[in-house]
């Protein structure tokens, strides 16, 4: 009878262990934090219409078709309205999100994690929350900023998004600033591989400054790769002030040459394409 009653002790111990064990071997999907879309997602490397990007190109603001880099400085004027919306008046909010990528975050609850960190590079002190929440099919993002300070502010919600739980697509909604808590520009993205393939800036801000119906809303640049010498392009639709409409532009370069072509029949007056080679003088197009 003893020896029974030790083997029922032994035999219950084993059940609990084993019990235990399967209970803590069982995958748990929310046991790490979701992963962060990539910084691309959000600016792409617009270097190759830079002043004094990877490119290496100089050239005037002033467009001029007979210049000698006219056709990649007009291309340079269509992509920097976008440049210069993220990185002057977005500069915060975007600089924030690139800082979260080398930040560790922590759980708040059962299915939401939490970044907080100082953002450098102001001369102002910015203080960033990033929340990235788990549900069933998507990670919704949302980035807070504090400023400290001269004109400093409280939390803000200056940017909300979603990705995919795969991590491959998503969409970002971008404020304009916490004087004016307008939805300013909002950015679609799609990976491929190891890097963005697509993505879409959409200008949806319905009033101005001025508070008037602000005329470029609507307005579109979509960056993408595809085959061949020139693997990348822009396809814009954009609002000119001068022209009072909306013009199409499309633009092919190659990442590697920085050569490339532009085609814009309201400012070309024709259908072609008009040509840069690798120093962005203007060529023949073959």
């Amino acid at each position: 009878m003893k020896n029974w009653k030790i083997s029922g002790v032994i035999l219950t111990l084993i059940m609990i262990f084993a019990s235990s064990c399967e209970k803590s071997g069982e995958p748990n999907e929310q046991a790490t934090s979701p992963e962060l879309p990539p910084f691309e997602s959000m600016a792409i490397d617009f270097g190759a219409f830079d002043e004094n990007g990877t490119s290496g190109k100089a050239a005037t603001l002033v467009y001029d078709n007979k210049a000698p880099n006219g056709n990649w400085v007009f291309s340079r004027i269509v992509v920097g309205v976008w440049s210069s919306a993220l990185y002057t008046t977005l500069a915060v909010p975007v600089a924030s999100f690139q800082a979260a990528i080398t930040q560790t975050p922590e759980k708040i609850s059962d299915d939401t994690w939490q970044w907080t960190y100082s953002v450098d590079g102001f001369t102002s002190e910015y203080t960033a929350r990033l929340t990235g929440q788990l549900t069933a099919n998507k990670v919704v993002w949302n980035m807070y900023i504090t400023k400290m300070g001269i004109e400093g502010f409280d939390e803000f919600l200056w940017f909300s998004g979603e990705s995919a739980l795969d991590g491959n697509s998503g969409e970002w909604t971008l404020k304009q600033s916490p004087e004016r808590p307008d939805a300013m520009l909002r950015i679609d993205w799609e990976r491929s591989g190891d890097e963005i393939g697509s993505i879409r800036y959409t200008w949806i801000r319905v009033l101005d400054d001025q508070e008037n119906a602000d005329p470029f809303r609507n307005s579109y640049l979509e960056y993408g790769l595809q085959e061949g010498n020139l693997d990348a392009y822009f396809s814009a639709n954009v609002y000119d002030t001068n022209l009072q409409e909306f013009t199409e532009v499309d633009i092919e370069w190659s990442r590697d040459t920085y050569e490339g072509r532009v085609r814009a029949v309201a400012y070309f007056e024709d259908l072609l394409w008009h040509c840069w080679d690798s120093n962005g003088d203007d060529i023949a197009c073959e």
